[in-house]
């Protein structure tokens, strides 16, 4: 069961049809300390996506991840260093072996038909990772009503 807000909810009721989807990525990691692999991304949709939880099939909490948005650009993790903030996997994304293995974002975040989320990887310096999958979970958002929902609606608004 997932929580969403009243922003949330505007946005899917600009859709007739919300189709779950999972779109699983391989990070790639060989095992060395820090590794940085090349960044992965989600597979494009032909769809507006309503991305909302997560999970990765290791434990290893001091693998670090860095998202941003591709289309519409976005860095999802940034403060106030020239460089963006990398954070640790195990606190966006649900573990196969936790509780609750696919963790719900605290957002969901839209991504227009199209468009990807980037995520960069860094392994751990000590008790590296080899391999890797990370999940999303997410709503397909098909059948739009008066052209789906877009950015420059915000909240409150209608169509």
């Amino acid at each position: 069961m997932y929580f969403f807000t009243k922003y949330v909810y505007q946005i899917l009721d600009h859709y007739q049809t919300h189709v779950e989807l999972i779109d699983t990525i391989p990070i790639g990691f060989v095992g060395t300390a820090n590794e940085r692999p090349a960044a992965v991304f989600t597979n494009e949709v032909s769809e507006d996506v309503l991305y909302f939880a997560a999970a990765v099939n290791f434990s290893n909490a001091a693998v670090l991840v860095r998202i941003r948005s591709v289309s519409p650009q976005y860095e999802w993790m940034s403060n106030d260093d020239a460089t963006p903030q990398d954070t640790p996997v195990n606190a966006l994304a649900g573990v196969f072996s936790q509780n609750m293995p696919v963790l719900p974002l605290v957002q969901p975040f839209f991504v227009k038909k199209q468009g990807r989320l980037q995520m960069q990887f860094t392994n751990s310096p000590t008790g590296m990772q080899v391999g890797g999958l990370w999940t999303w979970r997410a709503l397909r958002l098909t059948n739009p009503i008066n052209g789906g929902w877009d950015y420059s609606l915000g909240f409150g608004t209608t169509q």
